[in-house]
């Protein structure tokens, strides 16, 4: 990813999405003048959702984590306190949330993004090597929307 630069509270965009029963919708997208907290410009990438900014050949040039839990999980505690915590899913988990982007004048769309940590290893790489290669994180579009600058 290209460096994007935005601490000084340079021009952003502010983006409220909403979601329901596995569908994500972009509702509102506001030019705003702030700091964009967060922002990951580098290729190291930890599970969780993100909405990534794109150039127009789909590139990523930023991505911001997404702080609210699209899984739909929720945390069950016991009443008896001895007892784990244990994670249950919730049925047609549905809500809102909101991410401020950098607004670079090389944003074309932005796209919420979901990394899934890697399951044991990676197949082994064509053309003979013996020795398998550790598996990779797993990048899947949720979603990808036109981002509008010119608002």
């Amino acid at each position: 990813m290209s460096e994007v630069s935005n601490s000084s509270g340079s021009d952003a965009v502010r983006l409220i999405f909403e979601y329901s029963e596995g569908k994500i919708s972009l509702v509102h997208q506001q030019k705003v003048d702030v700091a964009v907290p967060g922002v990951e410009t580098h290729l190291d990438i930890r599970p969780g959702h993100y909405v990534e900014l794109r150039d127009g050949g789909g590139a990523s040039l930023a991505r911001v984590p997404v702080r609210e839990d699209l899984a739909g999980g929720a945390e069950v505690f016991p009443e008896n306190h001895a007892e784990p915590i244990s994670r249950v899913e919730r049925a047609a988990p549905h809500g809102a949330f909101t991410v401020v982007v950098p607004a670079t004048a090389a944003a074309q769309s932005i796209a919420v993004v979901r990394i899934s940590a890697p399951e044991g290893e990676a197949p082994p790489p064509a053309g003979g090597a013996t020795s398998p290669s550790p598996g990779g994180p797993t990048v899947t579009d949720v979603a990808t929307f036109s981002l509008d600058l010119k608002l």
